[in-house]
């Protein structure tokens, strides 16, 4: 399992962040790039359904994943079916001298090499949240 965190503060307010970085009903309008499909199966209170076509680095994901949010603190996406099931990416938010603070940890069952100083995988990741950030500038 390669395991991922990193931290980003954001200067935004906390709920704007939460809501457009947990709104993966936009995820394939706003970032197409990394998520190609997206197909909502259900909705219910805190937890969502989702059919996912995630792309990291140079791979496509086809997966199903369950994602469970606690507004606005947390955001919890676990894979329980598909390419890189058992894989999970967890959100924490807090706010700290009018910034959001992010913490971001992630478990992917994908391929990586131990040997490998670079980590394509955690870089993508990365640069999706950045796309994430720079869209909360936007708004």
């Amino acid at each position: 399992m390669l395991k991922i965190s990193f931290e980003r503060e954001i200067n935004a307010d906390l709920e704007k962040s939460f809501d457009i970085i947990t709104n993966f009903k936009n995820f394939q309008k706003l970032f197409p790039e990394f998520y190609p499909s997206i197909l909502i199966k259900s909705v219910r209170d805190e937890s969502s359904l989702v059919a996912e076509h995630l792309r990291l680095h140079d791979t496509e994901f086809i997966i199903m994943s369950k994602h469970f949010t606690s507004k606005p603190n947390s955001h919890e996406m676990r894979v329980i079916g598909g390419d890189i099931k058992g894989s999970s990416i967890n959100e924490i938010f807090s706010f700290d001298n009018g910034k959001t603070l992010l913490k971001v940890t992630a478990e992917l069952d994908v391929k990586s090499s131990r040997f490998s100083k670079k980590n394509p995988y955690g870089e993508s990741l990365n640069d999706l949240y950045d796309a994430m950030i720079a869209e909360i500038g936007k708004s």
